[in-house]
């Protein structure tokens, strides 16, 4: 078969992987040429289209009817449950705390590499924030890439590839993911139904991620981003004495992000339970999918306060980077939050420019103590705290 060409990713089961046409053309030019690896780095800011790269790879591999050796059809039942997560061949794989210890190795991945596919021809083990694995997880881990089973395949994601050991990553091959454009990020706000008014300014509040964009495209998220960004104004205005129940305020709306998810996986659930015919004892589940479909609850239910806490943190410092941008002499055109940009240089005479880069310091500080499982209402009052003495100071 012919390698795909650039025009080709748009078909069957890569047709909802967007923003990144190199990193499909060089999978499907690899399944063409069978030629997979069977380990891949993919490389990149997350939330860039991992997700859908690596199930639209899983319903390649597994397709019931392929149309090609590197597309699968998009129809079978395979490849929809596979692009739903749904498939006993596709595992994901997160850390439960701040990253990956040497148990979940041994007593996780390891096991789950070595057993026998229940379906399917290839399993796919995707690893979320692989960078995450400290040095003797990454030593317990190398044993198992050094001699996969041959019906295994692995897919690290990592944003940084300098945490991961040499001999890891000289065991995969690299596939890169870049940020989107605006442009694909405009027309990905106009399949959004987001007002042609606001496309502009939320394809570059994005900052490059597509899930952000759909995020904004929410009417709760997007009034939570323009309180975010009154951020700097209400420490302001009210001084420090607001720390406190500001940073409550802001971590109530990202617990309650959280609750959707899971009114939506108990929704999903029943679903599924009447799909495959269970019946009150729980019997009538295809083998493994039960277990698989509660992981990826428990994942989703927690990933959406810490996204929500994300969404928040992306927000302030973008808004503090235009800040500094506005105090070097930046126009219109260098800044993020271009709706925002009257009350930007209203606020650039309130915190001075070395205190803007300061706060960005302590932005940054404040996700790695989330990272690492800190309270995340503390870890909130700690950073307006940073915030708010240093606009109190230039006040006085």
């Amino acid at each position: 078969m012919t390698a795909p060409t650039s025009a080709a990713p748009q078909e069957g089961v890569w047709v909802d992987v967007l923003g990144q046409p190199a990193a499909v053309t060089a999978l499907r030019r690899a399944l063409a040429q069978d030629e997979l690896a069977h380990a891949w780095l993919v490389v990149g800011p997350p939330a860039v289209g991992q997700q859908e790269l690596v199930r639209a790879l899983g319903a390649a591999l597994n397709c019931a009817e392929p149309d090609a050796p590197d597309l699968g059809c998009g129809r079978c039942n395979v490849c929809r449950r596979m692009a739903a997560g749904r498939h006993t061949a596709l595992l994901e794989l997160e850390p439960k705390g701040a990253g990956y210890l040497v148990d979940d190795v041994r007593s996780e991945w390891i096991p789950a590499a070595m057993h026998s596919l229940t379906e399917g021809r290839r399993k796919l083990l995707r690893v979320r924030g692989a960078d995450r694995m400290n040095e003797a997880a990454q030593n317990a881990f190398l044993k198992v890439l050094e001699e996969p089973p041959a019906s295994v395949l692995w897919v690290l994601e990592v944003e940084d590839e300098g945490a991961l050991l040499d001999t890891v990553v000289s065991r995969c091959r690299r596939l890169d993911l870049v940020p989107w454009g605006l442009e694909p990020l405009r027309e990905r706000a106009a399949g959004l139904d987001i007002p042609e008014g606001r496309r502009e300014a939320l394809a570059r509040a994005a900052l490059g991620s597509p899930s952000r964009l759909e995020a904004l495209a929410d009417p709760d998220v997007a009034a939570a981003r323009q309180r975010h960004l009154d951020v700097i104004d209400r420490l302001a205005t009210a001084g420090p004495g607001i720390v406190v129940p500001l940073a409550k305020e802001l971590h109530t709306w990202a617990k309650g992000r959280s609750t959707v998810v899971k009114e939506a996986n108990a929704q999903e659930l029943a679903r599924i339970e009447e799909e495959f015919g269970v019946d009150e004892r729980g019997r009538g589940w295809p083998p493994g999918l039960r277990n698989q479909l509660k992981r990826t609850h428990e994942r989703t239910e927690r990933q959406a306060q810490r996204q929500a806490l994300d969404l928040l943190l992306d927000d302030l410092a973008s808004y503090l980077r235009d800040l500094v941008s506005i105090a070097s002499g930046g126009g219109s055109a260098e800044l993020v939050n271009l709706d925002a940009e009257a009350e930007l240089r209203r606020d650039a005479q309130r915190l001075p420019v070395a205190d803007a880069v300061r706060a960005l310091s302590a932005v940054a500080q404040c996700r790695r103590a989330l990272d690492r499982n800190g309270n995340p209402e503390l870890q909130l009052e700690r950073l307006l705290l940073q915030l708010a003495l240093p606009i109190y100071a230039a006040s006085a």
